[in-house]
């Protein structure tokens, strides 16, 4: 990769943290702090503003300039990318997920479509069946506006996560970095979920161990104390959500038609959209 590149993938992961750390708050209602330049803004939104803008910049005068670089520096550069990106997925993908991004049924739903129709041409068709039928069955909990238990929820965010895992699968990412990608812009989508899709897959590792702890009573209780910190109990109303869904499947389908951004590309982009934005809520009643 040349320089654009490298700053494309690296702007993606930093804008993606940043949106992690923006999501966390706002969901957890911890009281961000205004903007400073944009008081109307957390502190947090104008941040990732302000690096979006700068990150940009610097990503056009790399392709317009395009200095030649020898490969020990394109290393280095790379080196000093995906270090700092990796053990960030340790910490905050294992051992302190606080930025998980809360989610709900009809989060599941539309990450549930996505997935659908990114699979690939002449898929077995017990592997579609796989898929379908809790896909079905999410779909129906998610037309439902009363709250679950924790152990339903618990098993609706694995099912979250086994989605998530597939897209980053077919992927087929190498560290943070794909052939694939051909513009700077697809650089950046991919790196922005490219971080994402490999956080989720390692909190997946963590995740199927809890699960798995709670085939023992004395540990059932753990359920109930994780699933408010990644299960969010509001929802969209139907009409929205079923009017965000059919957006989703036309934007899919017309870039398939036209071919103007890369199917994976898009995809990503979408994902990465609802999880962040699709979460105007609305008060559930209780079982």
């Amino acid at each position: 990769m040349e320089l654009a590149p490298n700053l494309a993938v690296a702007a993606g992961i930093i804008v993606e943290i940043l949106l992690l750390w923006e999501t966390a708050d706002r969901q957890r209602d911890a009281g961000p702090a205004p903007g400073i330049l944009a008081p109307r803004l957390s502190r947090i939104q104008e941040i990732t503003l302000i690096v979006l803008i700068v990150s940009w910049i610097c990503i056009a005068l790399a392709e317009y300039v395009n200095p030649p670089l020898s490969l020990n520096t394109l290393s280095f550069i790379q080196n000093a990318i995906m270090g700092p990106s990796f053990f960030f997925l340790f910490i905050f993908g294992m051992v302190i997920p606080k930025l998980m991004p809360r989610i709900n049924e009809q989060t599941i739903v539309a990450i549930n479509l996505i997935v659908l129709i990114s699979l690939p041409a002449g898929i077995d068709w017990y592997w579609l069946a796989a898929l379908l039928l809790p896909s079905l069955g999410v779909l129906v909990i998610a037309l439902t506006n009363r709250i679950i238990h924790p152990g339903v929820k618990s098993l609706l965010y694995f099912w979250y996560l086994i989605c998530l895992f597939i897209i980053s699968y077919q992927n087929s990412y190498d560290l943070l970095a794909s052939d694939q990608w051909s513009t700077s812009l697809e650089y950046f989508i991919g790196g922005a979920s490219g971080i994402f899709l490999l956080l989720h897959s390692i909190f997946l590792v963590r995740f199927f161990l809890m699960l798995t702890a709670n085939i023992l009573p004395q540990n059932r209780y753990l359920v109930s104390l994780a699933m408010p910190q990644l299960f969010d109990d509001q929802q969209i109303p139907l009409l929205k959500f079923f009017g965000i869904l059919a957006i989703l499947a036309v934007i899919i389908v017309a870039n398939q038609l036209t071919g103007l951004v890369a199917s994976a590309s898009l995809l990503n982009l979408l994902i990465l959209l609802v999880v962040h934005f699709m979460d105007r809520p609305f008060a559930l009643d209780q079982t």
